[in-house]
């Protein structure tokens, strides 16, 4: 890209815009250098510039970063988002059970074209049955003292 003489070019550089808080009072320690504490009093922060600039993330207030001031969740209908869980049927559980005592439980001894085809077969991912694996094994591993007594226990 070529500029023509004399001509300027204006940038603004804009940032995603921050998740929903309020920002409260200003924490920041001024006398932190010499040992000491003292905040400046700012009540609330304000944003010192247009959203998306960097000049809104100062307060205009005490022109601290937005980071020195308490972080509250913002009231009303906008919450966080929650994570989602996998729900899986009674017979992907019993197959994927079967599935990760033929491995080890350990995703990494599988076949990669066996694992793919038993996804595929499944429903789920790979990654959903590596965390699936991870969460189940010591529900399915058979426990050190039940081991223990029957190899105990003598035939008879």
């Amino acid at each position: 890209m070529i500029e023509k003489l004399g001509e300027e070019k204006s940038m603004v550089t804009t940032f995603p815009k921050p998740p929903p808080h309020e920002y409260m009072e200003c924490l920041k320690n001024h006398a932190a250098a010499i040992g000491g504490s003292a905040t400046d009093g700012c009540g609330e922060f304000m944003a010192g510039g247009e959203e998306g600039t960097l000049e809104a993330l100062k307060c205009a207030a005490c022109t601290c970063h937005q980071n020195f001031h308490r972080k509250i969740p913002q009231r009303g209908g906008g919450g966080a988002k929650k994570r989602f869980r996998s729900k899986f049927t009674k017979g992907q559980k019993e197959k994927m059970t079967r599935f990760a005592h033929k491995i080890g439980w350990k995703i990494y001894n599988a076949d990669e074209v066996e694992l793919r085809s038993f996804c595929q077969e499944v429903g789920v991912n790979k990654k959903v049955l590596k965390v699936w694996m991870h969460n189940n094994k010591y529900n399915h591993l058979p426990t050190a003292t039940a081991t223990a007594t029957a190899t105990a226990t003598p035939n008879t």
